[in-house]
C-alpha cells in the first residue's frame, strides 16, 4: 500500500531511495488503533503528529532523530503493557507449610 501512495504522490514514480520504515509504523498504528478502522485512522493521525512534532523538535531544540523513535516505541510498549495488566491478573499464592 505504501508503494501505491509513493507512486501516486508528488514524485509520480518509484525511485531507488524508497523510504523505509513504513511497515514498522503500520504495525504501531494497527496496535494503537486496536485493529478498528476508526481507531486506526485516529492512531495514524497521532503517529503523524509525533513525526511532525518530532521533526519540529529536531529543528528547533536540536533533539536527535532517534528520540522520536524512542518515544513511539515507549508508546507502543506501554499500550501493550496495559493490555497485559487489563487482561491478566497477578495472583500471589501463599506458601503452604
Amino acid at each position: 500500500m505504501a508503494g501505491l501512495f509513493e507512486v501516486t504522490g508528488p514524485a509520480g514514480k518509484l525511485t531507488t531511495n524508497f523510504p523505509v520504515g513504513y511497515g514498522f509504523t503500520a504495525i504501531i498504528v494497527a496496535f494503537l488503533g486496536r485493529l478498528n478502522p476508526i481507531g486506526i485512522v485516529l492512531a495514524g493521525l497521532l503517529m503523524a503528529l509525533t513525526y511532525i512534532g518530532g521533526e519540529l523538535a529536531q529543528l528547533s531544540l536540536g533533539i536527535p532523530a532517534a528520540a522520536i523513535n524512542v518515544f513511539q516505541g515507549m508508546m507502543l510498549f506501554f499500550l501493550l503493557a496495559v493490555d497485559v495488566f487489563v487482561n491478566y491478573r497477578l495472583v500471589w499464592k501463599k506458601e503452604v507449610k
